[in-house]
């Protein structure tokens, strides 16, 4: 087995991890879209009609944007890890704590990269509503998001994938 195919089926891992994480509230959210939709007091009351047609876009819009970053993570694996890794190494079959961190440490920057992408819109919402709140709205109400941990765990994701080689080195050091 190869790094560049080891590194596809990371990314198909976690192209079935993000996929898998729809299902988590695809049924809470398209049963409150369709109680929402079927209470007549919705049709008399303008004002609120509004910002249901905006969640209902909004939400559908990126379940569906979940969904082919899902599918072009699973059936593109090959051609992204071919842009990730540039030499194609053979990877020893015994295991030497050099290899065996590099895959701990791709895997966990993969996972941790795809569920960020699935945490995009719970971000975006904390955005709106804070920016909301900060502009002088006192009915605004700034959701149950940890917003640190998710711009630290993109950072640490990030710097996981792309500085593997000296990672896994410094651990090494400490062994």
């Amino acid at each position: 087995m190869t790094n560049r195919i080891l590194t596809a089926l990371i990314l198909r891992i976690a192209g079935i991890f993000l996929f898998i994480k729809i299902f988590d509230h695809f049924g809470s959210y398209f049963l409150s879209i369709y109680g929402t939709a079927t209470m007549a007091k919705f049709k008399e009351l303008e004002l609120l009609k509004e910002p249901i047609d905006k969640f209902y876009f909004t939400g559908t819009f990126l379940t569906l944007a979940n969904i082919v970053v899902s599918l072009f993570l699973f059936l593109k694996a090959e051609w992204i890890s071919k842009k990730l890794i540039k030499s194609d190494n053979e990877i020893i079959t015994e295991l030497n704590p050099k290899s065996l961190s590099k895959v701990i440490l791709m895997t966990v920057g993969i996972v941790w990269l795809a569920s960020s992408i699935y945490f995009i819109p719970d971000f975006i919402e904390y955005c709106i509503q804070l920016t909301s709140k900060l502009n002088g709205n006192v009915n605004a109400q700034i959701p149950d998001f940890s917003f640190l941990k998710y711009i630290l765990r993109i950072i640490m994701a990030l710097i996981l994938i792309f500085r593997i080689e000296k990672i896994s080195e410094w651990i090494i050091k400490k062994i």
